[in-house]
């Protein structure tokens, strides 16, 4: 692994939590460029960056789980690891317009995790539509996309078309857990981001490619310090937009390639953005892993305790734990804002 050193990583650490507290200071924004630009000086040296194919397996027990993955920060995708559960045949894209087809439906885009022309002036955005016409939109390659979407709560019989039995087991425990919808067409794209809570990806239909880049290399995807709950960058893998981004093609990165029935674990804090290659279907099902937030990025978890401003995590632990029937607006646009990734 092309590494950047503990010594100047915790340095860039530092000066990201600092400007959450002081975003205008001046200092604090020079100090934090002079040391994203040694981190580059490192690891350019070090030559090209390696992709690897995230391990794939078609059977894991829990314990495997927690010893090989889990324990480690290791994605993996288990094949074809939700076949059997009722939403490989009950979902698709014809079943859900004849159920919901005429319900109206919220799509929240949200700055760092959509792209540009999907959000006004960079700030949150939102729209109401109805599921049927949004669905014919997107078989018809149409650019909207859903994203984080709170629609299983809208519709909780969807809920009974999962194996909850399956992630009590593999997350070692059964509380905490949400589920968040992601409806796209063919191009439809996420940017990088990551968030602090670990979560299991189940793919129902269309093809879904990801890439993943661990923490390690955080000065070099130099996220803006905005208070939000989750990170992002705008570097691009695809092309690679080195100048802005100067050592992005020196780290390493996993790439994970998702067909329908497919589950991908992603662990606490790593980077990732999604491109969907065929209309797709998805369920992110985010569970809380303490030692796993910790041991990845202990910073970032500070900051998400305790610097993030929107939502606060006592605001994000409210709704979680507590608050299950908000009105419709506002539960719409706090399940946005959570994308506890």
């Amino acid at each position: 692994m092309h590494r950047i050193s503990a010594r100047r990583r915790a340095a860039f650490n530092a000066l990201f939590l600092l400007e959450h507290y002081f975003p205008r200071n001046q200092w604090i924004k020079r100090r934090r460029t002079v040391t994203r630009l040694r981190a580059v000086a490192e690891i350019r040296p070090q030559g090209e960056g390696r992709v690897a194919a995230v391990d794939r397996t078609p059977t894991l027990t829990p314990s495997e789980f927690h010893k090989r993955y889990l324990s480690k920060g290791i994605p993996v995708v288990l094949e074809k690891g939700a076949s059997s559960w009722p939403l490989a045949t009950g979902w698709s894209f014809d079943i859900l317009r004849r159920r919901f087809g005429h319900e109206m439906i919220k799509l929240v885009q949200r700055k760092g995790v959509a792209l540009d022309d999907e959000v006004v002036d960079g700030r949150e955005f939102s729209e109401e539509v109805q599921f049927g016409s949004f669905i014919d939109e997107v078989l018809n390659a149409g650019k909207r996309y859903m994203r984080f979407s709170p629609l299983l709560e809208r519709f909780p019989e969807l809920l009974e078309d999962f194996d909850h039995a399956f992630f009590r087991a593999m997350s070692g425990n059964g509380w905490g857990i949400t589920y968040q919808m992601f409806i796209g067409g063919t191009g439809s794209y996420t940017p990088l981001h990551n968030a602090m809570t670990s979560f299991f990806f189940v793919n129902v239909c269309g093809v879904k490619r990801w890439a993943m880049i661990p923490n390690h290399y955080l000065p070099i995807l130099n996220p803006t310090a905005d208070g939000f709950g989750y990170n992002h960058s705008a570097a691009r893998l695809d092309p690679l937009n080195t100048e802005e981004y100067p050592g992005l093609d020196s780290i390493d990165r996993l790439e994970a390639v998702m067909h329908p029935g497919d589950v991908l674990f992603v662990p606490s804090w790593m980077w990732h953005c999604v491109k969907n290659d065929a209309p797709t279907i998805g369920v992110r099902c985010g569970f809380v892993d303490p030692a796993g937030m910790v041991r990845e990025a202990f910073t970032l978890s500070f900051i998400r305790l305790f610097a993030a401003r929107n939502p606060s995590t006592f605001e994000a632990l409210y709704y979680t734990l507590f608050r299950r029937n908000l009105p419709e607006r506002d539960k719409w646009l706090l399940t946005a804002r959570l994308i506890r990734r």
